[in-house]
């Protein structure tokens, strides 16, 4: 039987394997191999180069990141199979029947602590995915977010994606190209500081907006949410009625049906393009008005720029006077506190789950899903969700770079792990590629305490 040796001499630990042999009636132990040197406490295998090849190399930094990430946002008790599918929609976003392949050019499956998977299991995942409570996973990411985005302030929208599969039932809409697919809805809540994912849900094709907002609104209420900006897809009087109900603070746009355009025209705007009502926002300038309305504001806002293309272009096809009027004009709703001016900016700069949406269907593909079964569409829908949890949740830690999520994705895919073979000895290891200074600094602020 053999073991090993440490042999102290004045250069160093010395590492051997010995074996204990009976020479002249004593017991001595006897040199089977020398194995290499103790450094700071751990064994270097002493190896000669001339025996060593390169076995692989593999994708590691970009999954070590996103696995971290995940880990502090408490999902690493997933099962293996649906982080491999979060992660690789993060990352290169390989169809089920190639992620075989793709994890054998990564360390995923190591970093995961699992040998392998299967097509089979990978789609029994999406599954597993629908079976869980996931209401309670995005109670507790919420209580994650939350603490880091104070503002109880949330933005809530609707978009939609379509979907193949001709043994899926569905509602079908004519799609922008005039092509009819099947279609799903997804309503989103973000935070309004940082658009941290909260809650979402998927609705068929044909719900409108103003149905939605009935289950958004309650669910913010149950969650402890006190205030939310909308778009005015969501306007509706029983709805701003429920909100108020509620004791919910609300700031929505108005769409200009006829009982507003009536309200717009017995307003006195004659002193509403002045210096005193000027808001100043992001790309423009507007002016505003406000009334009271429905135990709160309504604030007409008047863009002169946008005014002017409107009504060249309206001109080309129409002349009543009275629609051109209000060609400049918009509306917003609210019941909050806030100053009319601060009201009309905050509005104007929900373009954070825009933002939150954008990164869905493009960065994660959340686009046109082509899959046979309902439930794995709403499986990838989920799988999303959580993709964008994590991206958003690294956005935030390396926001001090100035790198987006994306880009810093992109960066740290450059980090390979290189695994060798000592071809004498039959030792296998592995050794990252060493970082660059940008991967260096991102990879710190993930792994640094917040």
């Amino acid at each position: 039987m053999t073991f090993i040796r440490k042999i102290k001499k004045q250069s160093g630990t010395y590492l051997a394997e010995v074996q204990s042999v009976w020479e002249n009636g004593k017991t001595r132990q006897k040199v089977i191999r020398y194995i290499g040197k103790e450094v700071e406490g751990k064994p270097v295998r002493k190896i000669s180069s001339s025996s060593v090849n390169v076995t692989a190399v593999k994708r590691h930094l970009d999954i070590e990141i996103i696995n971290k990430i995940a880990e502090d946002l408490r999902l690493t008790n997933l099962s293996p199979e649906i982080l491999m599918l979060v992660y690789s929609q993060l990352l290169d976003r390989p169809s089920i029947n190639r992620m075989e392949e793709w994890l054998g050019n990564t360390d995923m499956l190591e970093i995961l602590g699992v040998e392998g998977t299967s097509t089979s299991r990978l789609y029994d995942s999406l599954d597993e995915l629908n079976d869980l409570d996931f209401d309670k996973m995005e109670e507790r990411l919420s209580s994650i977010f939350s603490k880091i985005d104070e503002n109880r302030a949330v933005i809530i929208d609707v978009t939609d994606t379509y979907f193949e599969g001709e043994s899926i039932d569905g509602e079908y809409r004519k799609r922008k190209d005039e092509k009819v697919k099947k279609l799903v809805q997804i309503a989103l809540a973000v935070t309004e500081n940082r658009g941290f994912p909260l809650f979402h849900k998927t609705y068929g094709g044909n719900i409108s907006d103003r149905r939605i907002f009935t289950e958004m609104i309650s669910t913010l209420k149950e969650r402890g949410y006190s205030s939310t900006v909308m778009d005015r897809g969501f306007y509706w009087k029983k709805n701003i009625e429920d909100a108020l109900a509620l004791r919910m603070n609300v700031i929505c746009g108005v769409i200009k049906d006829r009982e507003m355009r009536k309200i717009l025209l017995a307003m006195d705007r004659r002193y509403i393009y002045s210096k005193e009502n000027r808001v100043s926002l992001k790309n423009t300038h507007v002016y505003i008005k406000s009334i009271d309305f429905m135990k709160g504001k309504l604030i007409a806002v008047y863009n002169p720029q946008l005014e002017q293309i409107r009504r060249e272009h309206y001109y080309e096809h129409s002349s009543d006077e009275e629609i051109a009027s209000l060609l400049g004009y918009s509306l917003i709703y609210h019941n909050t506190s806030l100053d009319d001016m601060d009201v009309v900016r905050k509005y104007y700069a929900k373009d954070t789950i825009e933002r939150a949406f954008k990164h869905m269907k493009g960065v994660l593909s959340l686009r046109p899903v082509r899959v046979w079964l309902l439930s794995h569409v709403y499986a990838h829908i989920k799988m999303c969700y959580l993709s964008y949890a994590i991206l958003s949740m690294l956005q935030y830690r390396i926001e001090r770079t100035g790198i987006s999520g994306e880009d810093a994705l992109e960066l740290l895919s450059g980090g390979y792990s290189v695994h060798l073979r000592d071809n004498e000895s039959g030792f296998n290891w592995k050794t990252n590629v060493e970082l660059s200074k940008k991967q260096e600094e991102i990879r710190n602020m993930v792994y640094k305490t917040q």
